[in-house]
């Protein structure tokens, strides 16, 4: 039970990997402020942690791209904590759309107003209270898609690009306070859209993949677990990839010959 009377907000907690990284800090101990963008997915992934007998679970929904939103958030849990231990800031818009020539303003503003914009947001708020405490860990789920571009993604990289700047960032200003950020990095994770993939996709997915499959949200809330805990203790600023290994190959395996 590491985060024993710890208070630990997930954004993005809705479903997929949110879910499991709140449900992987609860197992462990910790009151969990779960955060999605709709009051009606917050209830829901509170009844499915609760029939897992997970019951230290508050919701606090809102749009985090909205800074209203996050005020209304962090009011509910200074309210009920007023402290916070760790946050993770999971919430992304996936920004699937057109390639670059096609794409427009709007999608691309939309898409950086969550994933960096709104970390952002939610990241300052939770920075100041555990300012009080002298402590605290941030972990910022991004992706190993900043590093290699994947197509017709443009503003889904650029903030995830963003994120490994903003966590660099905010390590070395927040040290000073006790405050450690890092990154979890991910690859492929199985998430209810492979659900629509056909077999065969599924399967070159996993060919290339040294590992040979995807990651699950039980390995990206393993890594935020680590991040988070006390074992981690001299760790800021880092950069964690959990991608099976995709980030160290040069090319996928089918066309590397």
């Amino acid at each position: 039970m590491r985060f024993r009377n710890k208070f630990v907000l997930v954004t993005g907690a809705g479903l997929n990997t949110g879910l499991g990284i709140a449900a992987a800090f609860a197992s462990e101990g910790a009151t969990v402020f779960l955060n999605d963008k709709t009051a009606e997915a917050v209830s829901c992934a509170l009844a499915t942690l609760h029939r897992r007998g997970l019951k230290k679970l508050v919701g606090v929904p809102g749009d985090i791209s909205v800074a209203t939103d996050v005020d209304a958030m962090f009011r509910q849990i200074s309210g009920k904590a007023k402290r916070l231990d760790v946050l993770v800031n999971n919430a992304a818009h996936l920004g699937v759309g057109p390639d670059f020539l096609d794409m427009k303003l709007e999608f691309f503003e939309a898409v950086v107003r969550v994933n960096l914009v709104g970390t952002f947001n939610v990241s300052q708020q939770a920075a100041r209270l555990m300012k009080r405490l002298g402590k605290g860990a941030i972990i910022n789920i991004g992706s190993n898609v900043s590093m290699r571009a994947m197509h017709r993604r443009t503003a889904y990289l650029a903030s995830k690009g963003g994120i490994d700047a903003l966590t660099l960032s905010m390590a070395v200003d927040l040290g000073p306070h006790g405050i450690r950020v890092n990154t979890v990095a991910p690859g492929y994770i199985h998430t209810d859209r492979w659900a629509a993939l056909a077999k065969t996709h599924i399967q070159r997915r996993r060919a290339n993949v040294p590992l040979g499959r995807e990651a699950t949200a039980e390995d990206i809330a393993q890594a935020a677990l680590f991040l988070a805990s006390d074992q981690a203790a001299n760790i800021t600023g880092a950069r964690l990839i959990v991608d099976g290994g995709c980030s160290a190959q040069h090319m996928p395996m089918d066309i590397d010959v």
